[in-house]
């Protein structure tokens, strides 16, 4: 049977150590260096002893998380059959959990939950009081590159939600539903409608891509951004 080796989460020193004064006026001296922590990445400053003898694990990370953990737990008590319960833990657990699949994508990359929605009471009460009892509905973002608020949700279909969608990753023309195919040298757009993709054509130029997504956007009276309208092209 195959031994799976564990990696070592010991922070790693970073230059040499010095000595340094526990507080200015203290005349005993400790031994410091800044550290890289092996789970998030971060360098800091700590004790050689207290990483030698585990007493710190990492940055700081993991003790937030616990606490965040823990803290999630205690203000949940008596509310997880609420139908709006697992939204909220999700919301959270994008924003906040490192090891969540989607955290690259909201926590990574900056999106929080406002402080009166960490409370889960607040947050379902807002819901019972806004959700429009329809289905195929869920919790959308007003603006994308703001957090999870009462002033910047609301309730969005399909639809609606692919009108406001950001630029992917490897969108690398500036524009959404714009892309440069580099084996054709064209540019390419495309439309999401009721999560169906539509291909619209191939293209010469990005200026001439751009604007066939505006007319078909406008030929078909879709609620989709235009991009030219949005970029001042």
């Amino acid at each position: 049977m195959k031994t799976i080796m564990k990696k070592d989460m010991t922070p790693t020193l970073m230059g040499e150590t010095y000595l340094r004064k526990a507080t200015d006026t203290s005349p005993q001296r400790y031994r410091y260096g800044v550290f890289k922590c092996q789970y998030c990445g971060k360098e800091f400053e700590a004790q050689l002893q207290s990483i030698k003898s585990r007493n710190t694990i990492s940055c700081g990370c993991q003790r937030a998380e616990m606490l965040y953990l823990h803290n999630t737990q205690s203000r949940t008590h008596g509310l997880s059959q609420n139908k709006f319960f697992n939204r909220w833990y999700s919301m959270l657990e994008r924003c906040n959990n490192p090891k969540n699949i989607s955290y690259t994508n909201y926590g990574g990359r900056g999106i929080r939950v406002c402080s009166e929605w960490l409370d889960p009471r607040n947050f379902i009460t807002w819901c019972e009081s806004t959700h429009p009892n329809v289905k195929g509905v869920t919790l959308d973002r007003i603006d994308n590159d703001k957090g999870y608020s009462p002033e910047n949700c609301r309730w969005a279909d399909a639809t609606t939600q692919a009108t406001n969608q950001r630029k992917m990753k490897n969108n690398k023309s500036g524009y959404v539903g714009i892309y440069y195919y580099k084996k054709y040298n064209t540019w390419g757009a495309n439309i999401r409608i009721n999560k169906i993709l539509k291909q619209i054509g191939s293209f010469k130029t990005k200026e001439e891509a751009i604007q066939a997504r505006d007319n078909y956007i406008i030929e078909n009276n879709l609620p989709h951004k235009l991009s030219i309208l949005n970029t001042g092209l």
